[in-house]
């Protein structure tokens, strides 16, 4: 019970600055900003939804019309940081946490 309850409080350390925030991504679909939510369930600037959801260290999204992924999620983000991955589409892209408006 206290390692699922110590997994727990990882997992939410881990995804609050994502709900707190913003993440901008920029990519071959051009740049647009992403929402997440604390129910699990996403939205962007540009018409794109979704959900996420954590499995063990990945972070996964799947967008509403069916593309989806997951990657390992970063410790200790904050505001500003910047690193690569891919988005849904499998697409290389540069994610940034922004503060949200």
């Amino acid at each position: 019970m206290i390692s699922h309850l110590f997994a727990a409080v990882l997992l939410q350390a881990a995804t609050d600055p994502l709900i707190e925030n913003a993440l901008q991504v920029s990519g071959p679909e051009g740049e647009y900003v992403v929402y997440f939510e604390a129910d699990g369930s996403y939205s962007t600037n540009v018409g794109i939804s979704g959900n996420w959801h954590m499995e063990g260290d990945q972070f996964c999204v799947a967008r509403a019309t069916g593309e989806a992924n997951c990657q390992p999620l970063m410790d200790d983000l904050s505001v500003g940081d910047s690193w690569t991955g891919q988005n849904a589409n499998g697409d290389d892209v540069t994610f940034t946490l922004v503060a949200r408006d």
